[in-house]
């Protein structure tokens, strides 16, 4: 079995998604309107020791997320 990310519409259909490494033009489109709740443009999440990715459907945005591995955590 292979991994395919997905969401659910709201009828509850199945729909796939792609997960990708975050660009620099997506972190950007957080501090535009409307603006999400952090910058992911931030010193802290732009930071190479951080794992960004971004979920989409299409060019539409559906999420964020940012990984960092430490020496006895994953946060």
């Amino acid at each position: 079995m292979r991994f395919v990310p997905h969401i659910f519409g709201k009828s509850g259909n199945r729909i796939d998604v792609v997960i990708a490494p975050m660009k620099a033009p997506v972190a950007a489109r957080t501090d535009a309107e409307p603006k999400w709740q952090t910058s992911w443009a931030s010193e802290y999440i732009s930071s190479e020791a951080v794992d960004k990715y971004a979920v989409k459907l299409g060019d539409e945005l559906i999420a964020l997320g940012a990984y960092e591995i430490l020496q006895s955590s994953v946060v």
